[in-house]
């Protein structure tokens, strides 16, 4: 695969940064996910203002403008294909041992790139990890090199292939590993509350920009309760839990699932015949 890094396509074997860097050293770093569809980057915009406004939190710099990083993905796309799963990165920069409180000006900018899935309905079960969710990098979580406790939750579970289901220190349901939580109590939808430390994602944003959601503090025997419960991010986009913790759910058979499903499948497919502005 070819990637981008700091201006320039390169083969994924040339790839260096220095091990000075900062975003190695000290986790000072942030990154987008989100993937293309027919060569046309799905909210892509959203992605690129959550991650302006993270680096500005971080005092990083970033040096390249919306545009600049649009024509940097579709000369990738033109590369490797129309359907990618993209990872924009942006870590610190080298600087010498030792914290800083310095802006950061010269960060390493790379375009990860690898191939994706077609679309199709997904389910998968649901656990719950041991290990309380930590508190967020900021005043607000970012989308943030600060991977440790979702790797070591991911560790604990029995079943790989599940997604694992983050409370917080006080027991009330926060996130998952890699995506935010939905629940549907009758024709009501439910989300936690930011709050609780979840990440404000940009699927979740777009859904609650679509129907209604209540955020709400719930404790687990409430989501246990619940009619239907999905996951969301911005490459599964939305995934319907089979079971929670051993307890049936109905999966992609749910009607909310149902319902999101077809808003996907008509936002995507308008998306592609507008296109959105390069």
């Amino acid at each position: 695969m070819h990637l981008w890094h700091n201006g320039k396509i390169i083969e994924e074997q040339e790839l260096r940064i220095s091990p000075f860097d900062h975003g190695y050293l000290y986790g000072m770093g942030l990154f987008e996910t989100f993937r293309t569809y027919d060569g046309h980057p799905f909210l892509f915009d959203d992605h690129i203002e959550r991650l302006q406004i993270s680096c500005a939190a971080l005092g990083i710099t970033l040096p390249y403008s919306r545009e600049e990083l649009r024509a940097a993905l579709d000369a990738l796309t033109e590369l490797n294909g129309p359907n990618l799963y993209f990872r924009l990165n942006v870590s610190a920069g080298p600087r010498e041992i030792g914290l800083s409180t310095a802006a950061y000006l010269e960060p390493e900018v790379i375009f990860f790139v690898k191939d994706t899935r077609e679309r199709t309905e997904v389910e998968r079960p649901m656990e719950t990890v041991r290990l309380p969710r930590s508190g967020p990098e900021t005043t607000y979580r970012l989308k943030s090199h600060h991977y440790m406790n979702n790797l070591v939750a991911k560790r604990q579970l029995f079943d790989s292939s599940a997604e694992g289901l983050f409370l917080t220190s006080d027991g009330f349901v926060c996130e998952g590993i890699t995506s935010n939580v939905f629940w549907r109590t009758g024709n009501k939808w439910f989300t936690p509350p930011l709050s609780t430390g979840a990440l404000n994602g940009i699927t979740r944003q777009f859904i609650m920009a679509r129907i209604q959601v209540e955020e709400r503090l719930a404790l687990l025997p409430q989501l246990l309760d619940a009619d239907e419960i999905i996951y969301t991010n911005s490459i599964q986009e939305a995934v319907a839990v089979s079971s929670l913790d051993g307890r049936p759910f109905p999966g992609t058979k749910g009607e909310g699932y149902r319902a999101l499903r077809k808003l996907f499948d008509k936002e995507i497919s308008s998306s592609l015949s507008r296109r959105e502005r390069v």
